[in-house]
């Protein structure tokens, strides 16, 4: 039987599928054990290093790329800017069988290397409100410290271990990137206010961060494709497949630049921190402590049941896509770009203004987390950044 080379790269971000080849799934599912055929494709277990997907059956995930018997050419590196080609190709032994569409390969052959270069592992928990694929923002990802702690003390030890003082993210020195799994228990314990306020932004800032810091990419890099667009330049496939995802996050037509832009972008982080405050009693409610929800989210199709979370990044997030895509809150998207549009950065104090609906109590809300802002000096945060990467 003749032999050919085929060359196969992973398209997927490594630790989430992409609905749209759900068929591809399927037909690697009816094959025979031992044996899964892709087009272009790698093998899950050799490439999915994210926690949550470690007790996950083995998947494979198709290129959009058709299948050509003999040589198939990858886009090269600066066409596909969505994968990270540590390993940009693969050299595999391909039987050559009539009328097949799809090779049959091994996965203990393949040994990709795929590391999205704009995600953040922080968890043994999974983060479902995360992109599935990821862009070029860099030749490495952040890596993030993710702790559990189980007391108060415990986490004022690790702060003070990574010399993180709320005095020095004000003076614009680094924030490190810490994140906690949960708020401690305890935190109601403390009995002096002002610390208990310090800890829980301390505590807070840098998931905020972070969170931001990955929108802000995935917005540089629909500026990119705009401006490509706008010029008349065809978008790659690869660029088409990570547009469309990113519209389907946000909710938006991947056609609406502008509406993308609108929705895809930071949440500042004093009006973040001070919701938390106000939403969780600075992490000491039941909500809270249990299932993580600082932001005051109820469970869907529920009036009353709080929802809940596999950590407090998630929270974070859900928060931030609930500000950027719920119909209730365009208003608040809509100022936001009109202070882009004027040369300024989104302004905590100024945009919690457009959060009418976020409670019943209406203005009186929106007046008192204004206060919580000004009393806790907030708006230092909305300059506040990580260390490079």
């Amino acid at each position: 039987m003749n032999e050919r080379i085929a060359r196969a790269a992973d398209f997927g971000r490594n630790y989430a599928l992409i609905g749209a080849f759900g068929t591809c799934l399927l037909g690697a599912w009816a094959m025979p054990s031992g044996m899964t055929y892709v087009g272009v494709a790698a093998a899950h277990e050799a490439v999915n290093t994210h926690p949550a997907a470690q007790d996950a059956p083995l998947s494979m995930l198709a290129s959009t790329v058709s299948w050509e018997r003999g040589e198939i050419d990858l886009p090269l590196p600066e066409e596909a800017p969505y994968v990270d080609f540590q390993v940009p190709t693969l050299e595999l032994a391909v039987a050559d069988l009539p009328m097949a569409d799809y090779a049959p390969l091994d996965p203990a052959e393949l040994q990709l290397w795929a590391t999205p270069v704009n995600g953040t592992v922080v968890s043994d928990e999974p983060r479902p409100l995360h992109g599935r694929l990821s862009h070029a923002a860099g030749p490495t990802r952040r890596q993030v410290t993710a702790m559990r702690v189980a007391s108060s003390d415990e986490l004022t030890r690790l702060f003070e271990a990574h010399d993180y003082t709320l005095d020095q993210a004000r003076r614009g020195e680094p924030v490190p990137a810490l994140q906690i799994h949960r708020v401690p228990s305890d935190l109601a314990n403390i009995r002096d206010g002002n610390e208990r306020k310090a800890l829980f932004i301390r505590a807070l800032l840098p998931i905020v961060l972070e969170a931001n810091e990955r929108i802000l990419a995935d917005r540089d890099h629909l500026l990119r494709l705009y401006d490509r667009h706008a010029a008349g330049r065809s978008l790659s496939v690869i660029e088409r497949m990570w547009l469309a995802e990113v519209a389907d996050r946000y909710g938006a037509d991947s056609t609406d630049f502008d509406e993308l832009l609108n929705r895809v972008d930071a949440v500042p982080p004093s009006m973040a921190i001070a919701q938390a405050g106000v939403e969780s009693g600075w992490g000491t409610s039941y909500a809270a402590r249990v299932g993580n929800s600082l932001f005051g989210q109820i469970r869907a199709g529920s009036r009353q049941i709080p929802a809940s979370f596999a950590n407090v990044a998630e929270s974070v997030d859900a928060y931030f896509l609930n500000l950027n895509t719920h119909f209730a809150y365009a208003s608040f998207r809509a100022e936001r770009t009109r202070l882009r549009a004027g040369g300024k950065g989104p302004d905590g104090y100024h945009l919690i203004g457009q959060l009418l609906r976020y409670s019943e109590l209406g203005r009186t809300y929106i007046s008192f987390v204004r206060g919580v802002i000004r009393e806790n000096r907030l708006s230092d945060f909305d300059r506040a950044k990580l260390p490079p990467i």
